[in-house]
């Protein structure tokens, strides 16, 4: 079964779907329209989801999948499009490779998350990354990091990102963080405004657990991928481990990642004449 997912609050969204739906059902009879988004998307584990939006949207679509990841092929209606590879044209070109499984595909580290506030436990899967910020009229935290069984720091400032490779080009990137290559094993700490100057953003292997522990503040907010917040308190912890399933993205056919940071970030392309013989 293939999905069709996107919000459908917007005309564009609406206007888009509407175009693929019939061109689809002529390939397969197996397609299902989700546009408030309220299908058990893992419980239909679908073999395709087509996502229609933002990043943003994209995001959502995989965390609905929970531990039942498919591909998602994103069709780009928001703004960047990173993830989001496909224009709608692009698409319409290419349906019948994407229902015959014949585009390649990336596959990225997700991450799941545990919160502990006093005895209260939740969990949640991350994709891009996890960000702890302090209101604009507390006071600075004060989060104390370790990987595996080794401290690593205790950051003092406005807060801190944990980023994912796929992740790296968000907020961690607008906090001074660098890129990760999609392909590397390993996430990223990055302060914000530390107080300490000698703190830098710090790459860790994926595979040792980091725990954040909130050691005195007023009040800090934790977000996941930029969707909802949740309040902590001193003495409150986020325990972040790999997941064991990955995130699998319907990569365009044409452009390699180094392309798509080209396109995306307005980065020099060297021209054929300039390259070196």
């Amino acid at each position: 079964m293939i999905l069709l997912a996107g919000d459908g609050s917007r005309a564009d969204v609406k206007h888009g779907i509407a175009q693929v739906e019939p061109l689809l059902r002529e390939l397969t009879d197996e397609v299902l329209v989700d546009l408030d988004q309220s299908a058990d998307l893992e419980k239909l584990h679908p073999a395709l989801v087509i996502n229609f939006g933002g990043d943003g949207s994209l995001l959502r679509a995989v965390r609905r999948l929970g531990a039942r990841q498919a591909p998602v092929l994103g069709v780009n209606f928001g703004k960047f499009g990173f993830l989001a590879e496909y224009e709608l044209p692009e698409l319409l070109v290419r349906l019948k490779d994407a229902v015959d499984m014949r585009l390649p595909t990336r596959q990225s580290l997700m991450l799941k998350v545990t919160l502990r506030q006093g005895r209260k436990t939740s969990e949640t899967i991350v994709l891009n990354d996890i960000v702890l910020l302090r209101a604009p009229d507390d006071r600075m935290p004060t989060v104390h990091v370790s990987a595996g069984s080794r401290d690593v720091a205790s950051y003092y400032g406005d807060g801190l990102i944990v980023s994912t490779p796929l992740g790296s080009t968000a907020y961690n990137l607008s906090a001074g963080g660098p890129l990760l290559h999609p392909n590397l094993d390993a996430l990223v700490i990055t302060p914000i405004c530390a107080h300490t100057l000698s703190i830098r953003p710090l790459v860790l292997p994926a595979q040792d657990p980091i725990l954040l522990e909130l050691e005195q503040s007023d009040a800090i907010t934790a977000t996941m991928d930029g969707q909802g917040t949740i309040k902590l308190q001193a003495g409150d912890c986020v325990s972040i481990e790999r997941s064991p399933v990955p995130m699998t993205l319907v990569a365009h056919p044409t452009r390699s990642y180094f392309d798509t940071l080209r396109l995306k970030f307005d980065w020099t392309k060297r021209t054929a004449r300039s390259r070196p013989k």
